[in-house]
Formats: C-alpha cells, sequence, structure tokens
C-alpha cells in the first residue's frame, strides 16, 4: 500500500477530531532513513513529534489497526489540549 501524508492527516483527524476543533497543526512525512512517517503536532507553544513504522501506518489506513498513533496523540491531547482547559471550551466533546 502506497501512503499518502495527505491520507494520513485525514486518519489522524478522523480518529482525534478535536485537534482540528481547536486549532491543533498536524504535519506528516515519510523519513527514508528510518523508514518510517514523522507526525507532528503543534499547539500554541506546545509540540509532539512521534515516528509511526511504515507498516503500522499501513495498517491504521486500511483499517486494521491503529493503536500506536492513537495513543501517542491521545497523550498530546490529555497533555497540552484537554489540561487546564488550554483548548478553547469543548474540546472533550
Amino acid at each position: 500500500m502506497n501512503v499518502k501524508a495527505s491520507e494520513l492527516i485525514a486518519k489522524i483527524r478522523e480518529i482525534h477530531p478535536e485537534l482540528e476543533k481547536n486549532g491543533v497543526q498536524v504535519a506528516c512525512y515519510f523519513e527514508e532513513r528510518t523508514q518510517a512517517w514523522v507526525v507532528g503536532l503543534n499547539f500554541e507553544e506546545h509540540s509532539l513529534e512521534t515516528r509511526l513504522d511504515k507498516a503500522d501506518a499501513e495498517d491504521c489506513l486500511a483499517g486494521r489497526k491503529c493503536v500506536h498513533l492513537g495513543a501517542q496523540i491521545g497523550r498530546f491531547v490529555e497533555s497540552y489540549c484537554l489540561r487546564d482547559g488550554i483548548c478553547p471550551a469543548g474540546a472533550g466533546e
């Protein structure tokens, strides 16, 4: 399966709709050296960068499993977006 950055970003936004709703920027690119996708999230002064193996990205887009990606992004949302009301109201809806 040939994964495109735009497809991976769309899947991330599907899994975590609160990101787009609250202005969290999502970017990704494929890193040839490590053969992994690098996913970056930015919200105000907070940022997270995580890597997703090529096979994990393919599995996620094929609807088989998105465990690593969902967990990493979920931690960002919990740590920087939902705590202390940093994100605008409605982040948890």
